[in-house]
């Protein structure tokens, strides 16, 4: 008989492999038509199944590695789809008129097509992407805080049954959305937090970069809006010129409401949000104490591929092409028998 793997007599762990192949040929076959929040599909792999038992069985010759490979990929397909359902992120995106086809649509192409809901805030209504332009949104960088104030006002008002936690983005951030919905998944969104990258300057807790985008969970926007927005919160200690920064003045409003900053880093204390692009975040930089940069950053770190999470979230001023190169990356190449790389020895000159 004709068979991935032949073993010499019936064992258990055979018979739990056997098993899981059978549950997950069925449900890879069925992909598009399961409902992956019903507790039939949770039921698809067996609990004791897990990462470290397939490859243990892979060393141990009891499973041919190459379909351990497979039956791991196809279990983080089934896990995320899962969480698709059970972490529900509403995108909004900060966008303007001259941006929508040569920004905004390239967002809603790439990442913009892995969050729950998508929707664009500018100065002008485009059913296309969709983009709306709702009332008392200013033109231009003056118009970033009501921007903001008003979006989330109409998420809170309009989409309170479509997410469990708000992400928003500039229209020149990639956000890679499976991993933010992995970072929030212990976390309830009946909590009042709001995560992204901490700088430290002008609020006791410091405030979310506005670039590498922020995300709050329900609670969070239910308190900014209706205890913050609504007129008990209107008297403000920043300057005039720091308040026109939506990211710094929301941190306030967050605050006055008792909104808890999360830490997004990763369990290495790695960042998973970052306000520059990849390029800039994953070469070394040996002059931060001389930039704002690095007296802003809540954590200092050195700036270099070993400080970036294997859980990477977003990149900020991603120009389209590099759109385009990121969704290539994340979503289809994938290294034959690679899951992660020990810390590598950097050249001196790099």
């Amino acid at each position: 008989m004709n068979s991935l793997f032949m073993p010499r007599r019936w064992t258990p762990s055979v018979a739990i492999v056997f098993a899981l192949g059978l549950a997950l040929g069925f449900a890879i076959f069925q992909l598009k038509s399961i409902n992956f929040s019903s507790s039939e599909t949770r039921n698809l792999i067996p609990n004791k199944i897990t990462e470290k038992t397939l490859i243990q069985m892979s060393r141990d010759k009891e499973l041919n590695s190459s379909l351990a490979k497979e039956l791991l990929l196809r279990m983080e397909e089934i896990e995320a789809r899962k969480m698709s359902e059970d972490v529900r992120v509403l995108c909004w995106v900060m966008t303007s008129p001259e941006n929508h086809e040569e920004k905004a649509v390239h967002v809603k192409a790439t990442w913009g097509r892995h969050c729950n809901k998508l929707i664009f805030i500018s100065n002008e209504e485009d059913e296309s992407l969709p983009a709306l332009n709702l009332p008392g949104v200013m033109p231009g960088r003056d118009g970033l805080w009501s921007k903001t104030e008003a979006a989330f006002k109409y998420v809170y008002e309009n989409c309170s049954g479509e997410y469990d936690w708000v992400m928003k983005a500039d229209d020149d951030t990639y956000v890679i959305v499976e991993n933010l919905r992995k970072m929030l998944l212990p976390y309830s969104p009946k909590d009042p937090l709001y995560f992204g990258f901490r700088l430290k300057p002008f609020m006791p807790e410091g405030y979310m970069s506005g670039g590498a985008g922020y995300v709050l969970s329900k609670e969070a926007v239910r308190r900014v809006v209706t205890e913050a927005f609504d007129g008990k919160q209107r008297d403000s200690n920043l300057s005039t010129v720091v308040a026109l920064n939506e990211d710094i003045k929301l941190a306030e409003c967050l605050y006055s409401v008792g909104v808890k900053v999360g830490d997004s880093r990763d369990a290495l204390g790695r960042n998973r949000f970052f306000p520059f692009d990849p390029e800039w975040h994953t070469h070394p930089h040996n002059d931060l104490k001389d930039w704002w940069y690095g007296d802003y950053i809540w954590w200092p770190s050195d700036e270099d591929v070993d400080n970036c999470s294997d859980e990477v979230i977003s990149f900020h001023y991603m120009n389209k092409i590099e759109m385009y190169m990121m969704e290539y990356l994340v979503y289809h190449v994938r290294p034959f028998g690679v899951r992660h790389l020990k810390k590598y020895d950097k050249p001196k000159n790099i």
